[in-house]
Order: C-alpha cells, then structure tokens, then sequence
C-alpha cells in the first residue's frame, strides 16, 4: 500500500507493523470515539534473553491518545477495543490499552471555496457574449463556464 511505504519508517518507530489501525480507527472503535481518539503507539513486550522461541508471545500495549472527558468511555470500553483490535488483525496482538490524554489532530475538511461574486459589469459582458448563442443547452453550459472563468482572480 502506497501510504504504508511513505509512513513506514514513522510506524515502525511507534511500534505499528503498517497504517491499517490509523486507517480503519474509526471501524475499530466506532464513529462516536474515533474522531475523539487516535493510536498513538504500540509496546511490544521483550524477551528475555534464552526464551523458548515456541512459547506463546505476550501482546502488546497500545497506547490511545484521548481528549478530555473521552478517556472515561475509552477506560470503559477497553475490553471490547481490544478484541475488536484483536479481531481487526486476526490475532490477539494487544494485550492493553494505555490512555493518554491530550489533543486530538482534526482532519481537515475540504469545501468548496467561496466564490467570488460577479459585479453588474461582469455580467452584462457575460450576457453579451451568450446572446449569439441559440442552443439553450450549449448556452447555459457556457454561461456556468463563463461565470466561473470571470469571478476568477
């Protein structure tokens, strides 16, 4: 995945074996916590040195960061994040969930930008430009191009 190559260098370094659990927070934990959370890192256990390689391997500590009154629904339904996590990835990754709180990184919603509006001269320009045209359809086609290309900067 293209993300997961820009980003690995930064993922690994918190722990994160790819994007997958910043992409699909929000199926993780559900609408109403994602845009109040976000995982932050993961803490894979040790090993001690001379451990049974075949030995089941302890999960890891994920680590969410929350915002303000959150983290009380966050503590609340830990055990459930983490099976869902667990379920997520098909294994039982994590073990617990650390909470931190703090701010929250917003995405930025795109919109459309406000135009700006055509002055009575702009649009009697406009006007005479179409006026030759006899094609309603063409015409009105022309005049949203037109609108467009002369409330430009």
């Amino acid at each position: 995945m293209l993300v997961d190559g820009c980003l690995e260098p930064s993922l690994k370094a918190k722990g994160f074996a790819s994007s997958a659990i910043h992409l699909h927070w929000a199926e993780i934990v559900g609408s109403a916590l994602a845009p109040w959370s976000e995982p932050i890192a993961m803490k894979w256990p040790v090993s001690p040195p001379g451990a049974d390689p075949s030995a089941p391997k302890a999960g890891a500590i994920l680590t969410i960061k929350v915002e303000g009154a959150f983290a009380l629904d966050i503590q609340h339904q830990a055990p459930q994040i983490i099976d869902k996590v667990n379920s997520f990835f098909g294994w039982r990754c994590v073990e617990r969930i650390m909470i931190k709180q703090g701010a929250i990184r917003k995405p930025v919603k795109a919109g459309p930008k406000p135009r700006k509006t055509m002055t009575v001269k702009t649009s009697q320009t406009l006007d005479a430009i179409l006026e030759k045209i006899e094609d309603p359809v063409l015409k009105a086609t022309l005049a949203r191009l037109g609108v467009g290309v002369m409330t430009r900067k």
